[in-house]
């Protein structure tokens, strides 16, 4: 099960007027998403990146939210949380979807998709891709589903190297669980992740092929709360809380 972090989603309502405090992070143009009624725009960082997403059409939203794949879809989480801004769910990436959904169904997990999805910008240009859900919606932490990019990495890194802010890199996601050992079984079975640490109130998860650390730390409510960065040019850490989200930059060791 090859998987690495593809992106997290941040909900911002008023996103067209939106910019990261001091311009830390610069966004790119996104697209919509028009069976969902949203839209979004692009923080790049290095072969990773934020996505922004916000809805223009509220009732479009909350009728698929009533579907079946509407239970677990990425943007869906927005009405279940009740519009309330902040890290909504996370994508891991893969190569080979049927690969992968095979493998899932060889250990009795239940999937929704693959589903067919893109995206377009002003200009008319798409973007397309195959998402992949978890059946279990697990309605306190919403579990990361899968994606697979109709361009391969080396066609899809080219397009983008000119976007990629590369003096940072993502070194941690930290989620809160209230319910830890119930979050951290299923994580374990879905991701075949490991755990490479633990305290007291928190552990430490990686996916086999990525460098990326998963905290899950207990709270009193679920969800993803903070995404850490490694930064070139930080000689101290710093930290902004926006719209609902956390987020740290740390100096490079």
């Amino acid at each position: 099960m090859e998987l690495r972090f593809d992106h997290i989603i941040h909900y911002v309502d008023q996103l067209n007027n939106f910019k990261y405090p001091g311009n830390i992070l610069k966004l790119s143009a996104g697209g919509k998403h028009h069976k969902f009624g949203t839209f979004n725009r692009l923080a790049y960082i290095n072969e990773n990146y934020i996505e922004l997403l916000d809805v223009e059409d509220v009732e479009k939203l909350k009728k698929e939210a009533k579907t079946e794949e509407g239970r677990v879809a990425f943007a869906t989480k927005i009405v279940h949380d009740h519009f309330q801004q902040g890290f909504k769910t996370m994508a891991f990436r893969t190569s080979d979807m049927a690969a992968l959904q095979q493998t899932l169904h060889e250990h009795n997990i239940e999937t929704i998709g693959p589903i067919e999805m893109h995206r377009e910008n002003k200009k008319g240009d798409k973007t397309g891709w195959k998402l992949l859900y978890i059946a279990d919606p697990d309605y306190m932490v919403k579990p990361p589903f899968f994606i697979e990019w109709d361009d391969n990495e080396e066609e899809r890194n080219e397009k983008l190297d000119h976007l990629y802010q590369k003096q940072f890199t993502i070194d941690r996601i930290i989620i809160h669980s209230s319910k830890r050992s119930k979050t951290l079984s299923k994580w374990q079975k879905w991701f075949k992740m490991r755990i490479i640490d633990e305290g007291e109130d928190y552990t430490d998860l990686q996916l086999t092929d990525d460098n990326i650390i998963y905290r899950v730390q207990d709270g009193p409510t679920s969800g993803y709360q903070t995404v850490v960065f490694k930064d070139k040019e930080a000689t101290a850490p710093y930290s902004i809380i926006v719209k609902g989200a956390k987020y740290r930059f740390e100096p490079v060791d």
